[in-house]
């Protein structure tokens, strides 16, 4: 990948379809790929598991990366949260959360600014609008604001709900999340034409750091 677009995004190592469950295979595309920027999506607990094991035996697995997230798990933590809150408490980086899931977590506060929500897509029945994400920040008002520019999207083509919820939670943004998505919510490879529709919400975004959840497709490198 081109340094210019190395420079502009980090990456979500859920974003490689091959690599995201084996994460030395993971964490070294990232390197050779030249991101410094990276978010560890450990979306199930027994990936995260396998992360804070991997980081027991090799603590400068990540010193290449001048910044580190970690998605936290989403699709059974609901089903038994116990293998997930030691792990989660202990990592020292930013924990993005799903609003759905984890807004009745209270030990989330034990985090205060490294607890992250993510606004939701429109297949999730809590964590979409303006008025759901205020109400998980009125719980966690120490926490930060991840934007999903894609998940915008399934619930409003026009993006008008992005530039309303960085009106209201803007001050709180931490990261960005990008790309491809069809209707259902489904992430796909990031195109061209995505890349210039969410340009007006990515450029209030400066500064902070833009994640690819998806690889470019058809993208000049």
């Amino acid at each position: 990948m081109a340094a210019s677009l190395t420079a502009r995004f980090g990456i979500a190592t859920g974003a490689y379809v091959d690599e995201r469950d084996d994460w030395p295979s993971s964490l070294a595309r990232a390197r050779q790929e030249g991101f410094s920027t990276i978010e560890l999506t450990a979306i199930r607990n027994e990936r995260l598991i396998a992360l804070t094991t991997l980081l027991a035996d090799d603590p400068r697995a990540l010193d290449r990366f001048v910044r580190v997230s970690v998605h936290a798990p989403a699709r059974d933590f609901v089903d038994d949260p116990r293998p997930a809150l030691e792990s989660l408490r202990a990592l020292p980086y930013d924990i993005v959360f799903h609003p759905d899931v984890y807004r009745e977590q209270g030990w989330i506060r034990e985090l205060v600014s490294r607890a992250v929500f993510e606004n939701m897509d429109s297949t999730k029945a809590f964590g979409r609008d303006v008025g759901d994400l205020s109400e998980a920040f009125a719980a966690f008002p120490d926490a930060g604001f991840c934007l999903d520019v894609a998940h915008v999207w399934t619930n409003d083509p026009s993006l008008a709900l992005g530039h309303e919820l960085l009106d209201a939670h803007g001050g709180r943004l931490r990261q960005v999340h990008v790309s491809g998505i069809e209707a259902d919510g489904t992430h796909r490879p990031t195109t061209r034409a995505d890349l210039e529709l969410y340009e007006p919400l990515l450029a209030r975004c400066s500064g902070v750091p833009l994640l690819l959840e998806a690889e470019l497709d058809g993208v000049a490198t």
